[in-house]
């Protein structure tokens, strides 16, 4: 069976459910999930869904921790026979709580590696820059304005 099935029977069960699957797509974050997933009373979750047996790639795993470490629930669905329970759980899950766990596919964690001591600033988020004090500026912005203004 392939993802697209899986994807389709998905959609089409929330719709029934009450709620809506939006289709994910970013041009500047790669990794997110496939469907944004809403239903009444701010009930938010994010679903990833892949073909049977198919499991997350690394980046995937990454942005599954980060929008975890934000609150949200993400979910991996990879058979159609998880969806029915997916949707049970999302519509019995009550919002501010923890969700159940043990819906839908088999996650492993994400490993977490040790950044090297130059970079021990770094937060979970992905940020690739450490923050700049404002008074380490002000040679750029007398390099930009020009002695000549």
């Amino acid at each position: 069976m392939r993802e697209y099935i899986v994807e389709n029977e998905f959609v089409k069960a929330v719709r029934n459910a009450g709620g809506v699957a939006y289709k994910l797509t970013s041009q500047t974050a790669n990794g997110l999930p496939d469907r944004l997933v809403l239903f009444p009373n701010a009930k938010t979750v994010f679903v990833e869904l892949k073909a049977p047996g198919k499991m997350l790639r690394p980046l995937q795993r990454k942005r599954r921790y980060q929008l975890m470490k934000l609150g949200f629930p993400v979910l991996c669905i990879d058979n159609v026979l998880q969806i029915k329970p997916c949707i049970s759980a999302i519509l019995s899950w009550t919002t501010g709580t923890p969700f159940p766990e043990g819906i839908g596919a088999k996650i492993p964690d994400l490993e977490i590696s040790a950044l090297p001591a130059k970079h021990k600033d770094m937060n979970d988020f992905g940020d690739t820059l450490e923050p700049i004090a404002p008074e380490n500026l002000t040679e750029f912005y007398e390099m930009e304005g020009g002695e000549n203004e």
